[in-house]
Formats: structure tokens, sequence, C-alpha cells
């Protein structure tokens, strides 16, 4: 088949081809058994090859055509076009190219871990360089999940296994997870002097955009305001009763 790829080790009964594994004749247990990393390994690294050469191209030409036919304009950052263009040369969705730029562009090559996937690599991606670092190492120290990993991350803490079930009650929204969420980046992002670093037009931003939690507590404090105003009432009335029944 054109295109197909041997395997080193065993020449001549494995290739791999665009549309999958090409076995050939008769491969021993041990021969399928060393397979297992070199297929895993190919699995792990093909995100990043794939995200460090779209920001290779996003950094190091960026004045110039990207991809053929593409012109990338006066920002740097890769563009739907471009994105476009890069799906006809590689095959690979628009999305999934974008996830992969993502993750190489913020997770540098001396903070990734070999032993961890890259799903681990892009629950990082959002924080900062040092906390990156943190999360991966006690990512491969504890063995977590990518999952779990997650949600120790918007947690502040490892969190146990047995937390990642189904919750209790689905069919009702839970609050508190996005609050947890929440308190995690602002206890990121409050830390140092990165409130400080913030422009005024940034923080007026940032304001905007909290915009619809403060009238959710708006909404909640008056409700909260009618409810002891109707307790007062009905212990008014109650005390009313009281006296009319002793007349």
């Amino acid at each position: 088949m054109q295109n197909a790829v041997a395997i080193p080790g065993v020449e001549g009964k494995v290739r791999v081809s665009p549309l999958g594994l090409e076995i050939r004749g008769e491969v021993s247990f041990a021969e399928w058994r060393r397979l297992a990393p070199k297929i895993g390994s190919a699995v792990r690294s093909c995100a990043f090859v794939v995200g460090d050469w779209l920001v290779y191209g996003e950094e190091r030409f960026g004045a110039q055509l990207l991809l053929p036919g593409i012109d990338p304009g006066p920002s740097r950052a890769i563009s739907r076009e471009q994105y476009d263009a890069a799906r006809a040369a590689t095959g690979i969705d628009p999305a999934i190219l974008a996830n992969y730029a993502y993750v190489a562009r913020n997770v540098l090559r001396e903070i990734r871990r070999e032993a961890l996937s890259w799903e681990h690599h892009r629950a990082v991606a959002k924080l900062e360089e040092p906390d990156q670092a943190r999360w991966l190492d006690v990512a491969a120290k504890e063995d977590l999940t990518s999952r779990r990993l997650r949600a120790s991350i918007t947690a502040g803490r490892v969190v146990p296994i047995e937390t990642l079930g189904a919750p209790a009650d689905p069919g009702i929204p839970n609050h508190i997870v996005p609050i947890n969420r929440l308190a995690a980046w602002w206890g990121q992002v409050s830390e140092g002097d990165w409130l400080q670093r913030r422009t005024v037009d940034q923080l007026e931003a940032m304001l905007r955009d909290f915009a619809p939690v403060e009238a959710i507590l708006a909404q909640i404090r008056l409700v909260i305001q009618h409810s002891g105003e109707r307790n007062i009432a009905l212990s008014d009335d109650s005390l009313e009763n009281q006296v009319e029944n002793r007349s």
C-alpha cells in the first residue's frame, strides 16, 4: 500500500498506513507486545508534533505565507483560513489543529512530561508556567488520570478518586462546580502582582465579565430580603392571633 511505513523490529510483517495497521503473515506474541510502546509513543507525540509545527509557522512566518495561497495578514495568530489550509495539507480537522496549537503554544517543551498524555498537558495549558510544572509533577507522582487532574486543578488540591463518580442528583443544576472553578481561578491569578500588572482597560473588562455574577448575587439578596419580610409579617399575624384568642 502506498504511504505505508514499516515498523522497526517487525519489518516485513507490520506496516503503518493512513488506514491503520497492516499485518502480514504471522506475528508472535512477543512481537505483538513490543508494538505497544511504539504505538503509544506515536499517539502521545502526534498531537505535540502537529502543534509544534503550527506554532513554528505562526512565529517564524508571521509576515509571510504560512501555507500556500494564504496571507496571514498583520496578526501572528493562526486564522481560520490558515487552519483550513492546514487541514487540506494534513487531513486533520481545523478544530483539532486549533487544540494542538493551543497546547503546544502554552505548554513549553521543557515542561512537558513524557510519561503523561497530551490530555494531561491540555488540562494545565491555562495555568501559569510554575503551576503547570507543579501539577504535571503531581499527576505523574500520584498517577492521576487526565480527568482527575482537571478536577484537582479546579479544587486546588488532589481530589479523591471516589469524588469523580456521577453526581447524586444530576437532574438538578449544581452551583458548586462553577463556583469552585471560579474560586480556583481567582486563587491562581490573584497571587503575586498579577492584578497590579493588568491595565485599567483589562480590569474594566473583568468587571464587565463579572457583571452577571453581581446580578445573580443581587437577585439572591432580594429573595432573602423578601423572605425575611414575609417571616416578620407572619410572626406579627401569629402574635395578633394569640392576643385575640386570649381576649
